[in-house]
């Protein structure tokens, strides 16, 4: 799971994205699995998309690395381009939720 994740943005950073930044990388991927195995706990929605869980975790992203949500602005993109990233390789089977 981590090797793939880790793949995973290691070609998004290639292709540009700033936040999936080789430094940063294993502190984003050890949050995102987190926050991804903890989204049914969190949310109470009834059926929730594949949609509401990138929001979840790109908005988690954002708060663990940025001190101040507010003045993230435009790079919200950037978190929202690595939870994409990383939801389809978290939805699969092979993690325990």
């Amino acid at each position: 799971m981590q090797e793939a994740l880790d793949a995973a943005l290691t070609r998004l950073w290639a292709e540009g994205c700033p936040m999936a930044h080789p430094a940063d990388r294993a502190r984003m991927i050890n949050i995102g699995i987190r926050r991804w195995c903890s989204f049914e706990r969190r949310n109470k929605r009834k059926h929730p998309t594949l949609d509401d869980h990138v929001k979840d975790l790109a908005e988690g992203l954002r708060d663990a690395f940025e001190t101040d949500r507010k003045m993230v602005g435009p790079l919200m993109v950037h978190y929202y381009c690595v939870a994409e990233v990383m939801a389809p390789i978290l939805a699969s089977p092979q993690i325990d939720t």
